[in-house]
């Protein structure tokens, strides 16, 4: 073929070859032009329906003028063949800047989005590509990216007579779910293809791997990739959100469109200070109630965690979860203040009056930095439009902060957690005795939830309600083996409700590390974390399963991403300093202890009274050599709840290390006493108890719970 002239075609080189053409690079000598002529395989020429496809791609493919589309010149028929005249472009594969290694990832970002405005020119026509690889997108030398091969293009609502019915048609590791099972495809096929493509040029692998094709497949129909972080620790979570967005199995919980990939790339082009993120992060402090019954409180606060729910489903928001905004529940705050703590830019507080079958709800957004109201509103409303007033809150919300919400935003906002008022209000009773600390209400939480789910047999989240206080009993107030099977049964029934409840998926690693079994519940944490990278209890789990494992780099690896969640917790950089001091890095460890106490510090500013942390500043104070200070956080803690079993362990740490052992081994034992655990695994790695580990009256109280 080389040096032959076809038509006004002289042939000069092979490109390449692929199952629906070979490509050659040819001079137009009319013209005086370099193009590139795609030839059928003669030995399918004959075949009428590789025929029939071949002239759809022609004609699709001519009727697109993108600069990210090859462009196509004519279709040529001789009396031997036919072939399609394409504008030649000097460049390189994708595919062979990919065998290099990872991308930049500025560089993948240039590349992702000019595949997605290509893409997008072609869906607009009804045009779907379903063979998005990397070795079909070209990049010039001057950066420009080329989408080549429009061989495997489907028209929107053509006939699927074109193909063999039941067989597949793409490169097998880039193919969306529905495309291996031979399903109806739409444009989504390709933003799976592109996520694939995306991830790989993150990484330089691609996401679902295997021996054999068969392999391959299994992978994709029921695996989850490696994290990203994994290859690349340091990729901000949006890159790792908008990628997990678009390798979702379903279609339907896929991106919508390749519009929104766009949107979401160059928005975050403006993101670029900690300063500009702040300006994304919002804390919901609980609406306050106006109503005369004091009972009401309940129905507030359970409005307010389901607004925090909710904003927490929007990507680009960053949301102050439910456990940190409770210490300034209940109490007079000033709101510049708590933002302040929090590191957030907004806050978002109201009030509701219920009564009878009506309510009135105020809801203000506040500007942190300036103090002023940035949106207010007033809905008086029936009990029953609850749901929808939470839902119109929220998107007022992404209106104010210019956060474009996808359809699959939309549609979660929209969704009931039950259609039984009835059921919703005992839901929302439990979840307040839930909040308090003390088994009594733990108790009464679970009644409550009881009720909720005799009324609807289908409230998912219920079931994930009893798991929590379940998994509690079991781990912290020395349940038996009874509270675990119960977490389970409980975990089993939310994902059959609802497969994709984030929190019904972080309930099977919850069963896995109760059950001992760290490995496995590290494989399902990290699982969670693939699908929603900001979920921060997973992370937190993740870094506990670590240190058990004896892993301490990923331990701080995962520490520092929960961190970056949490910039306002000290928890995650006490969990460093733990890991550091484990690997016998004091230097290390004491740079950590600076970040607890200087976070702390803050966060006990607008909230004395937080055990936790001051339990956790005490072990710092000692570790930086502020005796005085530590002591006076310990008795802090004594005056203010001695009944707290996690605060007064800690505490056994910090008098420990201060030399004060019948301090520690009181303070211990009263900690398994008020909140016996199930984890022994963690009291003998505790390097702050080292000292005193082959003590006898140590061994003796583990001994007496059964240690």
């Amino acid at each position: 073929m080389i040096g032959k002239t076809i038509s006004h075609y002289t042939i000069l080189e092979e490109l390449g070859r692929g199952g629906m053409g070979v490509v050659y690079k040819a001079e137009d000598t009319r013209l005086g032009r370099s193009v590139a002529i795609k030839f059928l395989p003669q030995e399918m020429a004959t075949d009428s329906e590789n025929w029939k496809r071949f002239k759809v791609e022609a004609r699709a493919a001519a009727a697109l003028n993108h600069p990210n589309i090859t462009t196509i010149f004519s279709i040529e028929e001789t009396e031997d063949t036919t072939f399609i005249v394409m504008e030649h472009i000097d460049g390189k594969e994708l595919r062979q800047r990919i065998s290099e290694g990872p991308l930049d990832l500025d560089e993948a970002l240039d590349i992702v989005a000019q595949i997605a405005e290509g893409l997008g020119a072609a869906h607009e026509r009804g045009v779907i590509h379903r063979d998005i690889k990397s070795n079909n997108i070209m990049v010039t030398d001057k950066g420009r990216v080329k989408i080549m091969d429009f061989g495997l293009v489907k028209l929107a609502g053509a006939s699927e007579h074109t193909t063999k019915p039941g067989s597949p048609i793409g490169t097998t590791a880039y193919m969306s779910p529905e495309q291996i099972q031979a399903f109806e495809v739409d444009h989504r096929t390709d933003l799976w293809s592109l996520g694939v493509l995306f991830y790989e040029m993150l990484t330089g692998v691609l996401p679902f791997t295997g021996d054999y094709e068969a392999a391959v497949i299994y992978e994709i129909l029921n695996r989850e990739p490696k994290a990203i972080q994994t290859f690349r620790p340091d990729m901000p979570d949006h890159i790792v959100t908008l990628v997990s967005h678009l390798l979702q199995k379903d279609p339907a919980n896929r991106i919508f469109s390749v519009k929104e990939v766009v949107d979401q790339l160059h928005a975050q082009e403006a993101v670029e200070t900690p300063e500009e993120e702040k300006k994304k992060s919002i804390a919901v402090l609980y609406f306050e109630n106006m109503s005369s019954e004091k009972e009401n409180e309940y129905f507030c606060a359970g409005m307010t965690e389901d607004l925090i729910i909710d904003l927490s489903n929007i990507q680009g928001l960053k949301v102050i979860p439910r456990s940190d905004v409770l210490p300034f529940r209940d109490k007079e705050v000033n709101s510049r203040q708590v933002g302040e703590s929090l590191k957030v830019n907004y806050i978002l507080e109201g009030s509701v009056r219920k009564a009878a079958s009506r309510i009135r709800i105020t809801a203000q957004l506040i500007d942190v930095k300036s103090g002023f109201q940035v949106w207010a509103e007033r809905y008086d409303r029936l009990i029953e439009d609850i749901f929808e007033v939470q839902m119109e809150v929220s998107e007022r919300i992404a209106g104010e902060l210019k956060l474009s919400l996808t359809e699959s935003e939309k549609l979660s906002l929209a969704k009931k957690p039950t259609d039984d008022l009835r059921a919703y209000d005992f839901y929302m009773r439990g979840s307040e005795f839930l909040s308090r600390r003390g088994q009594k209400d733990r108790l009464a939480a679970i009644k409550m939830f009881e009720h909720a789910l005799s009324i609807d047999p289908d409230f998912a989240l219920a079931y994930v309600a009893l798991s929590e206080v379940y998994s509690y009993n079991y781990l912290f107030y020395g349940g038996g083996h009874a509270w675990l099977e119960k977490m389970m049964e409980m975990n089993e029934k939310a994902l059959s409700l609802d497969p994709d409840l984030i929190e019904a998926k972080f309930g099977i690693g919850m069963a896995y590390f109760l059950q001992k079994s760290f490995a496995k519940a590290k494989q399902e944490f990290e699982k969670v974390i693939s699908n929603r990278n900001d979920f921060y209890p997973a992370h937190i789990w993740l870094i506990l399963t670590s240190i058990l494992l004896t892993e301490y780099d990923t331990a701080i690896s995962y520490a520092h991403r929960a961190a970056a969640i949490k910039p306002y917790s000290e928890e995650p950089w006490h969990l460093i300093e733990q890991s550091f001091r484990k690997k016998g890095e004091t230097k290390a460890a004491n740079k950590a202890a600076d970040k607890v106490i200087d976070i702390a510090v803050r966060k006990l500013e607008v909230n004395p009274n937080d055990l936790l942390a001051l339990s956790r500043i005490a072990i710092a104070y000692v570790n930086t050599g502020k005796r005085v200070e530590a002591l006076e956080a310990i008795h802090r803690i004594e005056e203010i709840d001695p009944e707290d079993g996690m605060a007064l362990y800690n505490c056994a740490g910090a008098y420990n290390m201060l030399g004060m052992k019948e301090e520690a081994l009181a303070a211990l034992k009263s900690s398994l006493e008020k909140g016996a655990t199930n984890l022994v695994e963690w009291i003998d790695g505790d390097p702050y108890l080292d000292s005193i580990r082959d003590d006898r009256e140590f061994r003796d109280i583990l001994s007496k719970f059964g240690f």
